[in-house]
C-alpha cells in the first residue's frame, strides 16, 4: 500500500485527537511496544495501570494555549519495583507549533511541583513537516541555564515501513497507518480503499472480538473521510461484510461514535416519533455505552429506561469524552 511523500497542499481541518486519547487507553501497550520498545521492555505489565486523568487536569487547566492535544498520564510499575509517570504527548494537529518544547518542559515541572515524582515524557508528532523534530528544551540567561530532554517519534518516519506496520502483530501498527492516511491521502475513493483494507488486517488480528470492534472504530475514526464519500465507503464496507461472512460495526454505531456524540444525535431522533423517539435515544445510547466500555451494570439499564428525552441527549453527548461509566451518568448539583 503507498503512503505518498508529505504534500504542499494545506491539512484538512479534520481534528484526530480524541480518538488518539481513546487508543491509548484501549491499547497502551501495543502502543508502547511499537514505538517506544526500550521503555516498554522497562513495564511490569502484570501490574495494573492507572491513568491519572484527575491529575494531568490540574497541570494543563491554566495553560494558555486553546489548541486540543491528545495527552496522557499514566502511572506503571518497572520490573525493577519501582513506580514511574509516563506522560505521553501526542501532537495531533496539522501544523507544527513553535512553543512545543517549552510546553512539554512547562507540564514536567508541573508534575514535580505538585506530585513531587518524576516523569519520563514521550512526544509522538503526526504533522507533515519532516524538520519539525522538537526533542529538548533550553534556555541560557545570564549564566543561569536549563536543558530538559524528552523522547520523541515522529509518524511520518514510519511511511516507508507502512507493509510492516500493517503485517505486524501488534495492532497499533494500523491505527499509526491510519495516522498517516487521514494525513496524506487527500483522494477520498483511495483513503476509503485503505481504510477498507485496514479493516480486513484488523479482523485477522489475534484480538477480540471487542477489541477488534474498538481497533475498527478508531480506524475510521482517525481517517475521518468526508461526508460525499459515505455511498462509495457503505458500498465496500458491504463487499467486506459478505466477503468475511460476519457483522460489521452497524452504520448507527459508526456514526453515533462519529457524529452522534459531538453532534448531538438528531438523525435518530429524526427516525423516531413519539415513543419511538425515546426508543432510538435509548438504543443508540446504549450501543455506543457497549461500544467503548463493555457491558453495563443493570443499575445504568434501569436509569437509561427511566430517563427524559434530556437525559439521554446529555448522556450522549458525554460517553466521547468520559472516562468511565461514573463519569457518563454523574448528577451535578
Amino acid at each position: 500500500m503507498d503512503i505518498p511523500s508529505p504534500s504542499t497542499e494545506k491539512p484538512a481541518p479534520e481534528d484526530h485527537d480524541s480518538p488518539w486519547k481513546e487508543a491509548l487507553e484501549v491499547f497502551f501497550q501495543p502502543f508502547m511496544r511499537l514505538l517506544y520498545p526500550e521503555i516498554a521492555e522497562l513495564i511490569d505489565w502484570q501490574q495494573p495501570i492507572e491513568f491519572l486523568d484527575k491529575e494531568l487536569q490540574k497541570i494543563t487547566v491554566q495553560a494558555k494555549n486553546t489548541r486540543r492535544y491528545a495527552d496522557k498520564l499514566v502511572r506503571v510499575a518497572f520490573l525493577n519495583g519501582t513506580e514511574q509517570w509516563i506522560l505521553i504527548h501526542v501532537e495531533v494537529q496539522g501544523q507544527p507549533e513553535k512553543d512545543f518544547a517549552e510546553r512539554m518542559f512547562i507540564y514536567y515541572y508541573r508534575i514535580r511541583d505538585l506530585y513531587a515524582q518524576p516523569v519520563i515524557s514521550l512526544a509522538v508528532l503526526t504533522d507533515t513537516k519532516p524538520s519539525f523534530r522538537p526533542a529538548h528544551y533550553a534556555s541560557d540567561i545570564a549564566g543561569c541555564s536549563i536543558r530538559f530532554e524528552f523522547a520523541t517519534v515522529k509518524l511520518l518516519d514510519w511511511r516507508d515501513k507502512i507493509d510492516e506496520l500493517l503485517h505486524s502483530d501488534n495492532p497499533f501498527g494500523l491505527l499509526v497507518a491510519a495516522q498517516l492516511t487521514a494525513k496524506l491521502i487527500k483522494n477520498s475513493q483511495h483513503r476509503v480503499d485503505n481504510l477498507i483494507n485496514y479493516y480486513r488486517l484488523a479482523i485477522k488480528k489475534n484480538l477480540s472480538r471487542e477489541h477488534i470492534m474498538r481497533l475498527t472504530v478508531f480506524l475510521e475514526w482517525i481517517v475521518a473521510l468526508p461526508e460525499t464519500i459515505t455511498p462509495y465507503y457503505n458500498q465496500q464496507l458491504e463487499h467486506l461484510e459478505e466477503e468475511q461472512n460476519m457483522s460489521y460495526i452497524s452504520i448507527i454505531e459508526r456514526q453515533g461514535i462519529e457524529k452522534g456524540i459531538e453532534q448531538g444525535i438528531e438523525q435518530g431522533v429524526a427516525q423516531g416519533v413519539g415513543k419511538g423517539r425515546l426508543s432510538t435515544l435509548q438504543s443508540t445510547l446504549q450501543k455506543l455505552l457497549k461500544l467503548k466500555f463493555g457491558e453495563s451494570s443493570s443499575h445504568y439499564q434501569q436509569r437509561i429506561e427511566q430517563a427524559h428525552e434530556d437525559e439521554l441527549n446529555l448522556w450522549t453527548e458525554r460517553v466521547l469524552f468520559a472516562e468511565n461509566l461514573e463519569a457518563v451518568f454523574a448528577t451535578h448539583e
